[in-house]
C-alpha cells in the first residue's frame, strides 16, 4: 500500500468549495421539505383515503429531511476539519485518506481500509439474518376454527 501527501492548501480550497455548495443545495432542500410538511400538516382532509396519503407523505417526507439533515452534519463536520487542518486523515488510523476517495465522497472519514473494517466488526456480523419461509413453516388456517 503506498502513502498518500497530505492535502495541499489548494487542494483543501477545492474540498472546501464542493463541501460548501453542496451544504447550500441541502440546506434548500430542507427549508423546502420543512414548508412542504408544515402545508401537510395543515392540511385537514375530510376524506380518511386523503388523511392517509397525507400521514403517508408525511412520513416519506420527515425521512428524507432526516436523511439531509444527516449529511449536513457530516458536512460540517468536514467543514471544521478543513478548518483546523485535520480534513483528509483517517480518524482511526491517523494516515491520509487518498484523494480519489475524497473526490468521490468529500466526508469520508476513513480510509477505505478502515471503512472496509468497521463494516466488517462483530456488530454488523451478529445481526440475526432474514431467512425465507418454507410452506410447511406458514400457519394453517381451517374454516374449523371458528
Amino acid at each position: 500500500m503506498t502513502k498518500h501527501e497530505p492535502l495541499s492548501d489548494e487542494q483543501f480550497a477545492f474540498y472546501k468549495k464542493i463541501l460548501t455548495e453542496r451544504k447550500r443545495e441541502l440546506l434548500k432542500q430542507v427549508l423546502s421539505q420543512d414548508e412542504d410538511l408544515d402545508e401537510i400538516r395543515g392540511d385537514v382532509a375530510a376524506d380518511p383515503l386523503d388523511a392517509a396519503g397525507n400521514a403517508s407523505s408525511l412520513e416519506l417526507m420527515t425521512t428524507l429531511g432526516n436523511h439531509e439533515r444527516l449529511e449536513l452534519a457530516e458536512i460540517d463536520n468536514a467543514l471544521q476539519k478543513i478548518e483546523n487542518g485535520s480534513y483528509g486523515f483517517c480518524e482511526e488510523s491517523g494516515e491520509p485518506i487518498h484523494p480519489m476517495r475524497l473526490e468521490a465522497m468529500p466526508t469520508a472519514r476513513y480510509t477505505v481500509q478502515v471503512q472496509e473494517r468497521l463494516e466488517r466488526t462483530p456488530q454488523q456480523r451478529s445481526r440475526p439474518r432474514r431467512r425465507a419461509l418454507k410452506r410447511e413453516d406458514l400457519p394453517i388456517s381451517t374454516d374449523d376454527d371458528e
